[in-house]
């Protein structure tokens, strides 16, 4: 009986892991999708109501659509997936689509099918980075801003690990010093910094994910699930039953506690980054709907509704 105590104990541990990873990489993926997706949303319906949806598409849509469907495609080659078809800036679609990434896969192969994950969520991340490395080459003062997301990346990983204290209170204070940083009197004064503003805005505008994008992933959260499950099984066991000798020195590398803080620092880092791309974008549907709404208020519309048609 006590064996089979310890047993289930152990199951319980190994379940209660896996999900907590599971919460800990996912679940700023999707509160900054949907987070960027309404924004995105509001900011395309102001377009419609006042200047149409084209200006829009023209405005953002011709750097920001490319790089959505370039984060798809990025993660199909990286999961091994064949693409199909490809386009990356398609206006003129009469169904109002941008673009678009077809691609077929091995279902027979689970790392194809948790690629499906990956390539769902792929234009948060790849937009993520993409900001980066455009705050990184054109931002003239970009030290002080660095400074203020890594703070930021650190309280993340603090709130993944159980330590809420304060979590708020400093992200509130992180993003307001990163942004006076960022919006200081010598980068206003750089040519550098305008082009930045427009690209981040351009690409923030397009990092949400829609609703196809949303399947897309659902489709390989499942096996992304099992895998997880599997690996700490393995990893759990060899440990508890004293075998984790048998794996030398490279055992400090995948051990439950050291691959754990690999995902905290990756879940910090690129939480941070959603921070900001989802302060660009808010930003952008505030300067948007300001300019649009004086706009229809000239012409005799009237304020506009954000919300819904």
């Amino acid at each position: 009986m006590d064996q089979l105590n310890s047993t289930i104990d152990f199951l319980k541990l190994v379940i209660i892991t896996t999900f907590s990873q599971l919460i800990w990489l996912l679940g700023l993926l999707f509160v900054f999708g949907l987070i960027l997706y309404i924004l995105a949303r509001f900011t395309r319906l102001t377009y419609v109501k006042s200047a149409g949806r084209k200006l829009d598409v023209i405005v953002t849509g011709w750097i920001g659509t490319p790089v959505h469907e370039l984060g798809h495609a990025v993660f199909c080659i990286l999961f091994r997936h064949r693409i199909l078809e490809m386009r990356l800036y398609t206006p003129n679609s009469t169904d109002g689509t941008l673009g678009y990434v077809n691609h077929a896969y091995n279902p027979g192969s689970t790392y194809q099918r948790i690629g499906n994950f990956f390539i769902g969520v792929g234009p948060i991340i790849f937009g993520a980075v993409v900001l980066y490395a455009a705050l990184y080459y054109l931002v003239p003062e970009k030290d002080a801003v660095f400074s203020g997301i890594e703070a930021q990346s650190s309280m993340l990983v603090a709130g993944v690990q159980g330590n809420f204290s304060g979590i708020f209170e400093s992200l509130w204070d992180t993003t307001t010093t990163t942004l006076s940083a960022m919006f200081s009197r010598a980068n206003f004064s750089d040519y550098r910094f305008w082009i930045f503003l427009y690209l981040a805005m351009c690409i923030s505008s397009h990092m949400e994910l829609s609703p196809p994008d949303i399947r897309g992933a659902k489709s390989g959260l499942i096996s992304l699930i099992i895998f997880l499950l599997f690996f700490n099984l393995f990893i759990m066991g060899m440990d508890a039953m004293g075998l984790s000798g048998l794996f030398g020195s490279l055992w400090k590398y995948i051990q439950i506690e050291t691959y754990t803080a690999s995902i905290n620092r990756i879940v910090g880092m690129f939480g941070a980054l959603f921070v900001f791309a989802t302060i660009i974008s808010a930003l952008n549907f505030a300067a948007s709907y300001t300019l649009l709404t004086i706009y229809n208020l000239v012409r005799g519309r009237g304020l506009i509704n954000p919300v819904w048609y």
